[in-house]
């Protein structure tokens, strides 16, 4: 779909539109849906009364606005994606796979939690979006995983780049999946569509303690973008496992106890950041640049998983959809193909949905 650059204004805008489907695997569905969830049903365009009744409440105003070293970076009119080689585990073994972290702001419109350039000012509010891009093969077929995350630039809950809206679409030659969570301060609404029969199509609302954090948008609040997590100092509550985690090892998408610690280190000569988190038997150790744009260098988990940094660039990657564009594929090394997974295979794994 063709896309219009960005306007002149905060952090970067840009218009351009994204269509994505998602999946799971041929195997039958082992968990199902909440016991008297009502089906979803289609959503037409309502009231902005109507609308915000679907999401859980959200502050009247932030209480503190973005620091200007952030508006000056991320109002350039660009994007930063950065390409990872990765191993992923799948089916009891471990799969090359190529990884894209695609961050760039734009506006959402509150009543709807879907990026509108025309929202009204009392509507608007200004997020860091970041999409995840995951492709692997698994013998004959391939797996595309496209996990979002939209956080509010400015401070409207008590933690930096609290996310607003999470979503996950995820493909492969036997269906798709579709996943979407809006997180409130104590709860979050989550609501799915599966071609497997024994999960359908369901929502539910789950409650969280206050505080409580969301494995996928720590990519963005580890960066500490706009300053330190948690105040320079390690975390402890609750965290809601990422979306492709929950549903790729049969646990439920529900809040649990964890801790984030952090230490101070080097990398490459260089100083690093490294947060590990635990919750329960899982565990993940991810490493970020203590300085300049505080890019995640990688991570590596206790179920197999292993990420580490290729290339990164600064692109309006929305206005190059020509032909002609192909070459600034190279520039992020995606046409490299993804290395061979040298290790063996991560405990528990299991086949099948």
């Amino acid at each position: 779909m063709a896309e219009a650059g960005p306007r002149a204004y905060t952090p970067g805008m840009k218009r351009h539109g994204v269509m994505v489907l998602g999946l799971l695997s041929c195997t039958r569905v082992q968990a199902q849906p909440t016991p008297g969830a009502p089906p979803p049903t289609a959503v037409a365009p309502a009231p902005v009364a109507t609308a915000l009744s679907r999401f859980p409440e959200f502050p009247a105003a932030p209480s503190g606005a973005v620091g200007e070293g952030f508006r000056a970076r991320w109002g350039d009119g660009r994007a930063e994606l950065t390409s990872y080689d990765a191993v992923v585990p799948r089916y009891g073994e471990r799969r090359s796979a190529e990884l894209v972290l695609i961050y760039v702001t734009e506006p959402l419109d509150r009543a709807t939690w879907v990026k509108d350039d025309d929202a009204p000012p009392e509507r608007r509010v200004e997020a860091l979006k970041l999409n995840q891009s995951l492709k692997f093969t698994t013998g004959l077929y391939p797996y595309s995983v496209l996990t979002s995350v939209f956080a509010p630039v400015d401070r409207w809950r008590s933690e930096a780049f609290a996310p607003v809206k999470l979503t996950l679409t995820a493909q492969e030659w036997c269906g798709h999946v579709f996943q979407g969570v809006w997180p409130g301060a104590e709860r979050f609404n989550t609501q799915w569509f599966s071609y497997f029969a024994g999960e359908g199509e369901g929502s539910a609302t789950v409650t969280v303690r206050p505080g409580g954090l969301y494995e996928d948008a720590l990519l963005i609040q580890l960066r500490e973008l706009d300053g330190p997590f948690n105040g320079g100092r390690d975390w402890a509550g609750e965290l809601v496992p990422t979306l492709w985690r929950s549903r790729r090892t049969h646990q439920p998408y529900r809040p649990a106890p964890a801790t984030i610690s952090r230490t101070r280190g080097e990398a490459s000569g260089s100083p690093v950041h490294r947060f590990v988190v635990v919750s329960g038997d899982y565990r993940r150790e991810l490493t970020v640049e203590a300085d300049g744009d505080h890019r995640v260098l990688g991570w590596s988990t206790s179920d197999g998983e292993v990420v580490s940094l290729r290339r990164t660039a600064r692109l309006p990657y929305w206005q190059l959809n020509h032909e002609s564009d192909a070459p600034a594929r190279a520039t992020l090394g995606l046409d490299l193909g993804p290395p061979a997974p040298d290790a063996p295979p991560g405990p528990g794994a299991r086949v099948g949905f």
